[in-house]
């Protein structure tokens, strides 16, 4: 029998003893949430584990380079905070319209609380998703950390070399130039910026909603564990080994004359005219890192693309669950990577990095979970 199954026999077993004692009652319940409990953890062990290691592996690591003054986490969780709570708010508005659409209650908030508590509130849903989301905010507020750390462990040095590749690979041009007749409109530059910043938005959306997903629970796995392994792997790791500031920063980090030039003229010029926010964030990012403050917005990494990275996953994710969803997230992933050309983020080879570690990442998770469907715990419930 599977835990979940134990789990709600035992739970019908309580209602159905009416000569039961409230002490009775009170333990069987207790030992309910205790087995559920055990069983989530046991389900996110790989999750917590990677968490915990990479949170724990953080201070000695600023020991070792001498820049414990870059460690503070309180700024990742402060943006934790808000997100989460923007999260939920946006959750609670969508699963209102969704309900209203669906069923077309009388009264729709009584029926929305009532849906909640039969469906989100149970106990296995309810500790999957708070493990899984726990590890996020943990990883995150630790990963902040790490890509401020980044230019002090390892000094930009592959800014001229991708700047080079990338003339190469796009037929002796830089590839800014090469979409410019095609985004090099204000108005079309504004679009592009909005998608771009909305991106940690969405992200930590598709997050929750895998978090608490039950519908197909291997690839739900596979996304957490993936969606974790990136930020480690690609964000972390290759980062700092493959230091580089990024076109935007090119003239500021090299010698010489900067390329990208007249692609930041040409961004300020939009600016004028409609909003680009990567302008004014790309300053705070430079003087951030020039004066080795810790804000909300620090550190400076181009190869490989993080946004990329998670954009790439979001299609991957979206082409498992169906053809409207990978298109959709397939079509914003595009965006984003032209979007990280375009506003100055990116090279090119940047991008096409992050996609072919992801997808490495993608079905490396895909064969570990599916092994590991198989290997569930069987008695971890008949414990308690």
């Amino acid at each position: 029998m599977q835990p979940n199954t134990r789990i709600r026999t035992a739970m019908h077993d309580i209602t159905r003893a009416p000569a039961a004692r409230p002490a009775e009652i009170a333990a069987h319940h207790i030992r309910t949430v205790a087995a559920s409990l055990l069983d989530s953890l046991w389900r996110h062990r790989f999750l917590a584990a990677l968490s915990a290691v990479y949170a724990l592996f953080c201070g000695p690591f600023a020991k070792m380079f001498g820049v414990e003054h870059l460690v503070d986490y309180s700024v990742g969780g402060q943006v934790g905070i808000y997100l989460m709570i923007l999260t939920l708010v946006c959750f609670l508005i969508l699963h209102c319209l969704r309900t209203q659409w669906r069923d077309r209650p009388k009264r729709l908030l009584p029926h929305v609380a009532k849906s909640l508590k039969n469906d989100f509130l149970s106990y296995d849903r309810l500790f999957h998703g708070i493990i899984a989301i726990a590890c996020l905010y943990l990883l995150m507020a630790v990963f902040s950390n790490y890509k401020r750390m980044i230019p002090f462990v390892v000094p930009f040095h592959l800014d001229a070399f991708l700047h080079n590749l990338d003339k190469t690979l796009h037929f002796g041009m830089e590839p800014w130039r090469l979409l410019q007749p095609l985004l090099g409109h204000p108005l079309i530059s504004f679009a592009i910026n909005f998608l771009y910043n909305i991106w940690l938005f969405l992200v930590v959306m598709v997050f929750y909603w895998q978090a608490f997903s039950r519908k197909d629970p291997a690839l739900r796995m596979q996304f957490l564990s993936s969606f974790l392994l990136c930020w480690v792997i690609v964000g972390t790791v290759a980062a700092t080994l493959l230091s580089s500031a990024g076109p935007c920063f090119y003239g500021l980090v090299t010698s010489g004359a900067d390329p990208y030039a007249p692609l930041m003229d040409y961004l300020r010029t939009a600016n004028e005219t409609y909003p680009i926010w990567a302008l004014s964030i790309q300053d705070t990012l430079y003087q951030s890192y020039t004066q080795s403050s810790l804000t909300v917005v620090s550190g400076i990494s181009a190869m490989p693309s993080m946004h990329i990275s998670i954009a790439t996953l979001m299609a991957l994710l979206g082409w498992r669950i169906g053809r409207v969803a990978g298109w959709g997230f397939t079509a914003y992933c595009g965006c984003i990577m032209l979007g990280s050309v375009h506003l100055g983020w990116h090279y090119a080879v940047d991008g096409y990095v992050s996609v072919i570690m992801t997808l490495a990442i993608w079905h490396a998770c895909g064969w570990f979970t599916g092994r590991a469907s198989g290997n569930e715990p069987k008695t971890l419930s008949a414990t308690l």
